[in-house]
């Protein structure tokens, strides 16, 4: 009978440890969600920031004060 006890809690403790690991990965799943969406959120707003330089024309550098997209 001891030995049913035994492997019976043994048995609660995976299950225990299971369950811990299981809400440890959906809080690291909602937090990969979170970023890539901000990651997403900040890759567009640059993609969009470039497309309205790509219209304005070659920018001019403030030290050099020569246009960005010169070439040598």
């Amino acid at each position: 009978m001891e030995e049913y006890q035994g492997v019976r809690k043994s048995l609660w403790d995976l299950v225990e440890g299971q369950e811990r690991n299981m809400a440890q990965l959906e809080r690291i799943g909602t937090a990969m969600e979170q970023r890539w969406g901000l990651e997403g959120v900040v890759k567009k707003e640059e993609s969009e920031d470039d497309a309205k330089r790509s219209k304005d024309g070659p920018r001019e550098s403030q030290e050099e004060g020569t246009p960005s997209s010169a070439s040598c």
